[in-house]
This record gives structure tokens, sequence and C-alpha cells, in this order.
């Protein structure tokens, strides 16, 4: 029953987290929306106002995207981190959202909503792009790790057949092969 009660909730916290990280629809700027027209379909503009605007140049200013930052309290896993519990361990993937109950200077105390442990302050973040990416960067780092784990096992497997052959036609050329029976001679 335990293990049963397991599985549905890691699949629930799997389903949640995958519903939390997917890729949101990026709205376009303003800028993006309206496509630029051609020079030709503009009139040119009157001498004076290009004047104007080439004495008075605009300095370019770096366009410095502000942090999107998670409600106060709630924060995101930059590492993995675990729990020891008494049927064994329970490991939190980095982008895991938790929410901060304490903080000290060696450690802050969080939780998932089920389970609450430790970990260093500085395994947190509350940017959500930054969290984001570490949960995108885990994904593909646990997807590579399956993906040869299973070309490994195939490997293993071909091996084992090829050697499971190799013994059985050896056996086959040891057994020793019926002689035929002398001929009892009449005499």
């Amino acid at each position: 029953m335990k293990m049963i009660l397991g599985v549905v909730s890691v699949v629930i916290v799997g389903y949640m987290a995958w519903h939390w990280f997917a890729p949101t629809a990026v709205t376009p700027t303003p800028a993006q929306r309206s496509a630029p027209k051609p020079a030709a379909a503009h009139p040119p503009p009157p001498k004076r106002l290009a004047q104007q605007s080439a004495a008075k140049p605009t300095p370019a200013r770096p366009v410095t995207a502000q942090p999107r930052l998670a409600p106060e309290g709630t924060y995101f896993l930059l590492e993995r981190a675990s729990l020891r519990i008494d049927s064994g361990v329970i490991g939190f993937a980095p982008g895991t959202k938790v929410t901060l109950l304490d903080q000290g200077n060696s450690a802050s105390t969080v939780t998932d909503g089920q389970y609450q442990f430790a970990v260093p302050p500085s395994q947190l973040t509350n940017d959500l792009d930054i969290a984001a990416g570490v949960a995108k960067s885990d994904y593909a780092a646990q997807a590579q790790l399956a993906e040869l784990t299973a070309k490994w096992v195939q490997e293993y497997n071909q091996r084992q057949r090829e050697a499971f052959i190799t013994s059985e036609k050896e056996k086959a050329q040891k057994k020793p092969r019926p002689r035929a029976t002398p001929r009892a001679s009449n005499r």
C-alpha cells in the first residue's frame, strides 16, 4: 500500500512540476507586432525635421530585463536535495518549488508541501527564469542519462545473448558422439 501511495505521490509531484515549468507562450512586444514597412511607402520627412532629429541624437540604452520573481516566501532549488526518511531517501530535483519556513545563516528550512528539509541558502532562488533554466537543464541531463543507460542495457543484453549462443555451440561440439557398436561376429 505504501508503494502505491509513493508512486501516486511521485506522479502527482511530477505532473505539478511539469505544469509549473511548462514553456509558456511568449507574447510579442509592440515593436514585434507590427512589421516594418518598406521605405518607399513613407514620404520622406521634411528637411527641417530631419535636421532637428540629427542635431539631438538619442542615446541607445541597453534594455535590461527585469527578473520575474516568485511570490514572497516561494523559492526553487538550484541543486538536487535529499531527505532521509524511515523508508529510504527522497530526492528533490533542481527547480523544485519550495516554501521558505525559516531562514538561518547556514541553512534554510523549506517545504515542498509534504516534506520539510533544510538546504543552504545558496541553493535557493526566487527568480522564475533561473528556476526554469535549472529544471530544463536537469531534465535534459536526466533524459540523456536514461538514453545512455538504455543503450548500455541493450549492449549488455546483446553480449549475453552472444555468450549464450557460443556456450551452446561449444556444448554441442563437446558432446560425445554415439560410437558405432561393433558388430558381433558369428564364429
